[in-house]
């Protein structure tokens, strides 16, 4: 058993038809869990995600009567590949677009699986003018070890929410409690993949979280729903975070543990980690990273840089020492290495094995999840 998890799963599968005692050992669910932790030390992988935008003419010389077509594709990647080589040409293989096979969004990563979702996934809510944005996440409980899928959405003129739960292997989305506090821009429209949504960690769904009636920075909570029990917790913030930022603080994970960052008095970047969590007393301080570090070509004469100026912390690379992160103000990321202040972009060029003059391609950064 022990050399059988130390493969690939692809190759796991492919064994399978060896005997009927190695099928049963490989689809017994602790065999799966143990590959699966062993997996994600060996080789830590995370997903790029990549945007297709295609004009398509329309019948007026002026082309006021185009269209444009978005697509999404999802290619997996290693971590040390990333670091060893940060510029790099992407090729997408047709086989990886998301409209091909009818799907419109990635709902999340889980244990490698990836969640997609169609316009037209039913969810059974009421329709209602005062309805905002529809935010969707993915997880597995940790007592259940069922994956879920959770829908909600934001009724403005009640200053409050509904919440969703639909269960694999069950076709009913069923109505859970709401959210006492709202998740940060549950409130806003059309946002889609974005820069807001929350993190599932440890068997449950974590959001920032505010009081919509009374913003002031003890009012900023994590919103933490159980997968398992479908329950809420809510987690205060680390006490050295005691102003609110003129741009809204992120929540993520780095390096095994739920991870809070924010912009400190747009000078530096700020990142906490909860090393046992839960527990609101462990919140350790990680990095304060100087923006004069991080080499940023920005106009800050321009006084409202620092109400858009925003910074995602997206994975760590330990043994690199390296932070790899994004802003919102440039399209490639940042590969940070916080021993010597060392700081290298990435130069990704993204194009379709098919060529079109007509397409757009690039990386979306602020997307990368990771997995195994």
């Amino acid at each position: 058993m022990q050399s059988l998890t130390h493969l690939d799963a692809i190759v796991e599968g492919q064994v399978k038809c060896v005997s009927k005692s190695w099928k049963t050992l490989i689809s017994d669910p602790a065999f799966v869990k143990l590959h699966l932790k062993r997996s994600a030390s060996r080789n830590p992988l995370f997903t790029l995600i990549t945007h297709h935008i295609t004009e398509i003419l329309g019948k007026s010389p002026y082309g006021s009567d185009d269209e444009w077509d978005l697509d999404y594709c999802i290619v997996p990647c290693f971590r040390h590949c990333l670091i060893e080589n940060p510029s790099f040409s992407l090729s997408v293989d047709d086989y990886h677009h998301l409209n091909d096979k009818g799907y419109s969004r990635i709902v999340g990563s889980c244990n490698g699986l990836i969640c997609l979702a169609g316009d037209s996934s039913p969810m059974g809510f009421k329709s209602t003018g005062s309805a905002y944005g529809t935010h969707f996440m993915f997880g597995c409980g940790n007592t259940s070890d069922t994956y879920k899928v959770v829908v909600s959405r934001y009724i403005r003129d009640q200053l409050t929410n509904e919440v969703k739960v639909l269960s694999f292997g069950d076709n009913v989305w069923r109505n859970i409690e709401s959210f006492r506090t709202i998740p940060l821009h549950l409130d806003y429209r059309g946002l889609g993949h974005s820069w807001y949504d929350g993190v599932f960690f440890s068997g449950s769904l974590n959001y920032n979280g505010y009081d919509v009636k009374d913003f002031t920075v003890e009012q900023f909570v994590i919103v933490s729903l159980d997968l398992g029990t479908e329950t809420y917790n809510h987690y205060w913030l680390p006490r050295g975070f005691d102003k609110v930022p003129p741009i809204e603080p992120n929540v993520g994970v780095l390096g095994d543990c739920l991870c809070f960052s924010y912009s400190y008095k747009v000078t530096y970047l700020i990142i906490w980690q909860m090393k046992k969590f839960g527990v609101e007393e462990s919140w350790t301080q990680f990095l304060k990273i100087s923006y004069q570090n991080l080499q940023l070509d920005y106009d800050f004469s321009w006084n409202t840089l620092k109400y858009h100026l925003r910074f995602i912390p997206l994975l760590l690379y330990e043994e690199g020492d390296t932070l790899i992160l994004q802003s919102n103000k440039e399209r490639e990321a940042i590969l940070y290495n916080w021993k010597d202040n060392r700081v290298v972009r990435t130069g990704v060029t993204v194009h379709k094995t098919i060529i079109d003059n007509r397409t757009n391609n690039y990386l979306c950064w602020h997307l990368a999840k990771g997995h195994v």
